[in-house]
């Protein structure tokens, strides 16, 4: 028998499916370069831009200082995806618009994470 979803239990499955990837993804960075001190993250407009801020917040939370540059606006991002941009803000994260990324550059961080499209 196939299980259909409502669209409540549906976000809740991405919500939760965002939050594994972004651990997932936490877990490899951290275990690649343990010593990472900064990390700027490139969020698209859609569920992978919803990744970025997971792994934004999550690595703030392990003490890595994040910058976060973002292409397209919040209040145009699928839902589950703001929902995580406004996990971000509530946290104490900034968000850029991506063409600041030439200003910023000055500063190169160590890693630089792609979670514009998929």
């Amino acid at each position: 028998m196939t299980e259909v979803l409502t669209t409540a239990q549906m976000r809740a499955a991405e919500a939760a499916a965002m939050e594994r990837a972004g651990t997932g993804v936490v877990a490899a960075i951290l275990a690649r370069w343990p010593g990472v001190g900064r990390v700027m993250v490139l969020c698209g407009p859609g569920n992978n831009g919803g990744d970025g801020f997971v792994i934004a917040r999550l690595l703030q939370a392990r003490q890595v200082q994040v910058s976060v540059l973002m292409l397209g606006a919040a209040d145009r991002m699928p839902p589950d995806a703001r929902v995580n941009h406004d996990l971000w803000i509530a946290a104490g994260g900034m968000v850029a618009p991506l063409t600041d990324a030439t200003r910023r550059l000055g500063d190169v961080p160590d890693l630089f994470i792609d979670a514009l499209f998929g």
